[in-house]
């Protein structure tokens, strides 16, 4: 297992649409360095949303001004919005509600990512249709204020960190975050010594960030594991139907599990309309295949050696004291 490289090509080049303005950096900016290995990234941070500033920062908008407006943005009270940590089932979770909320097993005509709090500004995604189901990779700080005024429905989604971890080099690595040279074993040594407090990239941080804030008490926010939704999907997808209010169907939850397996999922997303144009559709193809990697619990027992396995669970023991939630690492 040492030294042992992802499973993912994401060497094909694409060019996304650079459809945003991006301010000049000044003096009164928070930059970051971020290093998770190869050649360390200069990033823009806002609280604790990052934005990276070397390549790519006009593919989505300028976080000086877009998170201000995300804050403030308007929410109607049947609007439903789903928070995961990125790699732990975003996109899965994203379609499944779409078929709830729509009441048949069709899948969305865009991407999730066209309904993200992160990539769309704000009056864009107050434009969308109703049913709203929005996502993010936020923390609790950085929802719009009036999702908590309205009451709004969330979904709070967990996935068990070890495998988050091994769909996330890949993943990082596909959207030029991190040279695509790296490789695991100098990724996870890094991770384990990563301290900046990031919603995007520090699951420790992300995770904390959450449980503190669930322990107010929240009685619109719905917990859900990943491991849970593969391992019985159909019964998942019918307690989440009750918790979204919208009635009982055994026949149409049955036909959403088939729809919304892995496999199925891959399927049908290289013929979405992006929020991010591909150039051709070999390059498309790279881009599914490393946002949907491999869809597997216990995964990570391919690349965790024995000696990482024990200082990943030392550091876990550390960093998520006083959080008695108990993670699934297989089926």
């Amino acid at each position: 297992m040492g030294d042992k490289q992802l499973d993912s090509d994401t060497s094909s080049e694409w060019e996304p649409e650079l459809k945003y303005d991006f301010d000049p950096i000044t003096s009164d900016d928070e930059i970051v360095t971020v290093d998770l290995g190869g050649t360390p990234v200069q990033c823009l941070k806002i609280g604790d949303a990052f934005q990276h500033i070397v390549k790519m920062a006009r593919m989505i908008p300028d976080y000086r001004k877009h998170i201000p407006s995300i804050r403030n943005m308007e929410m109607d009270a049947d609007d439903v919005l789903i928070c995961a940590f990125s790699k732990s089932g975003t996109h899965w979770l994203w379609e499944i509600t779409s078929m709830l909320r729509n009441g048949k097993a069709d899948y969305h005509r865009k991407e999730k990512t066209s309904a993200m709090l992160e990539f769309v500004p704000a009056e864009v995604l107050r434009a969308l249709p109703k049913p709203r189901i929005y996502n993010t990779h936020f923390t609790p700080q950085g929802l719009p204020k009036q999702v908590f005024d309205r009451n709004c429905k969330i979904l709070f989604l967990q996935r068990n960190p070890k495998d988050v971890l091994v769909s996330f080099l890949p993943f990082l690595q596909g959207h030029k975050f991190l040279d695509s040279a790296i490789q695991w074993d100098e990724f996870i040594c890094k991770y384990m010594e990563f301290e900046v407090e990031s919603s995007l990239l520090n699951w420790f941080y992300y995770t904390r960030q959450w449980f503190e804030f669930l322990k107010e008490g929240h009685d619109n926010i719905y917990c859900m594991a990943y491991e849970d939704l593969k391992d019985d999907p159909v019964m998942e997808i019918t307690k989440l139907a009750k918790f979204l209010e919208v009635g009982e169907n055994s026949d149409l939850f049955k036909d959403i599990a088939v729809k919304c397996s892995f496999q199925n999922l891959k399927q049908a997303a290289t013929s979405k309309v992006e929020t991010f144009k591909i150039n051709n559709k070999e390059a498309a193809k790279k881009i599914t295949n490393f946002t949907y990697r491999k869809g597997e619990v216990g995964d990570w027992k391919n690349y965790f050696t024995i000696s990482v396995n024990e200082k990943f669970d030392a550091l876990y023991a550390e960093k998520m004291k006083g959080i008695d939630f108990k993670y699934r690492y297989s089926l």
